[in-house]
């Protein structure tokens, strides 16, 4: 029997890059458009230029799906190694990519097995989930035990995340033209949580320590904490304050923070603090 191949898509953040091809992951990237270019996400150094464009105007870029031709393309290639593919994606809310892949596994039928599941989350989310499928097929799991491993972290997947703006929202359709209206000329800017792989806003507030307040309270309410990665770009100062806070209840724990791609940024903004928290299976 064939081992099992793992598909994910380039908003996938892995905590230990090498891993990619210590374990045979396929990484396929996104679509990312800036006026009028268009290249794959993380394929070369053009993600920081797509975040300055996104701060001029939340409008101005945008992140696709790779094309189903792509798609295609990929599965025929690792028919020549393998039977049965797993492909794991960034929340539907977020990118087509799953559906894509669901469409062209349809053309692989009675020749390859193939599973698309929506990770219903996002960044180090979907890479912890990938890594754990990684290992799993391996060291040899059927495709059933690559699949269950791959569902059953879903449900305990969590994110809060800041924005400093909240016309990306709006841009995104998760606020109303009037509500972003009004709410910048209050100042206020969002956070939201990923509720069934959707992002949406649940509280806005004024100012920065508020914002790492109400992170913080989040962080502090599980009772098991597996792994937490902190988001952030443009916010080192409320980062590290977050983290000095953490580390009075989590003694002698680290958790790293990372920077966001542009998958992710088209729906944040460009100028964001968050946190991605597995709380394991307990």
């Amino acid at each position: 029997m064939s081992q099992v191949k793992i598909v994910t898509d380039s908003n996938t953040y892995f905590p230990n890059p090498d891993l990619i091809a210590q374990l045979g992951i396929e990484v396929i990237p996104l679509t990312v458009h800036v006026g009028q270019k268009t290249y794959g996400e993380r394929v070369n150094a053009t993600d920081e230029d797509f975040l300055r464009r996104l701060a001029q105007d939340a409008k101005l870029a945008s992140v696709g799906a790779p094309s189903p031709g792509q798609m295609r393309g990929l599965f025929n290639r690792l028919s020549q190694t393998t039977s049965e593919i797993v492909c794991v994606h960034v929340s539907g809310a977020l990118n087509d990519v799953a559906e894509v892949a669901r469409e062209a596994a349809k053309d692989f039928i009675g020749r390859q097995r193939i599973v698309v599941i929506d990770t219903a989350t996002t960044s180090v989310g979907v890479g912890l989930i990938v890594e754990a499928a990684g290992r799993a097929a391996a060291e040899g799991a059927p495709i059933t035990e690559v699949v269950r491993i791959v569902r059953g972290m879903i449900p305990h997947m969590y994110a809060l995340l800041f924005s400093d703006s909240l016309e990306f929202l709006e841009a995104w359709g998760r606020l109303g033209a009037a509500q972003t209206l009004l709410g910048t000329m209050l100042g206020l800017k969002p956070l939201s949580t990923m509720e069934d792989g959707d992002l949406l806003p649940v509280e806005k507030v004024r100012h920065y320590p508020r914002a790492v307040d109400k992170l913080y309270d989040f962080i502090i309410e599980f009772s098991h904490i597996e792994q937490m990665f902190l988001l952030q770009h443009g916010f080192e100062i409320e980062a590290a304050q977050l983290l000095e806070r953490l580390e009075v209840v989590y003694l002698r724990r680290e958790f790293p923070v990372i920077g966001y791609p542009p998958s992710l940024a088209v729906h944040i903004g460009p100028k964001a603090l968050g946190v991605i928290v597995y709380e394991g299976e307990r």
